[in-house]
Formats: structure tokens, C-alpha cells, sequence
């Protein structure tokens, strides 16, 4: 089922318009943020893309320092 391109390509761009008009209620929405930033626009998902990024890149470098060689058990 989910090999199917036509199936992939829908999935693909209903996650693009999810993503588009979670932005677009985020013109409409009144945020009441604690610092000035977070009444930002498109603040929470630029925040949430950096968080994950910062999350991929320090399991890469943890990963380096924490990885065992390949003949570790000979």
C-alpha cells in the first residue's frame, strides 16, 4: 500500500498543506506569549524546526563518542 508513488505523493502534500495552514491559523491566532518573541510570527514553528535539528545533531556527535567498534566482541 504505502509503496505505491500515488500513495507517497499524497501523503507528502497533505503534509505540505497541513504545514501551510497550520501557519496560516497562526495570522488569525492571538498569541499571549510570555516574552515578546513568542508573539512572533511562525515563532513555534521555527522554534520547533531548530529544536529538532539541535536534537538530530547532538544524537550524530553523541553517537561518534558512544559507538563501539566493529570488532569489539572478537
Amino acid at each position: 500500500m504505502f509503496y505505491n508513488e500515488k500513495v507517497i505523493k499524497l501523503i507528502v502534500y497533505s503534509l505540505y498543506a497541513l504545514c501551510a495552514g497550520l501557519i496560516l491559523v497562526d495570522v488569525f491566532y492571538h498569541k499571549h506569549g510570555h516574552f515578546a518573541f513568542e508573539e512572533w510570527f511562525g515563532f513555534y514553528a521555527v522554534y520547533g524546526f531548530i529544536s529538532c535539528l539541535a536534537i538530530v545533531f547532538v544524537a550524530v556527535w553523541f553517537r561518534k563518542y558512544i559507538k563501539r567498534d566493529e570488532d569489539y566482541y572478537d
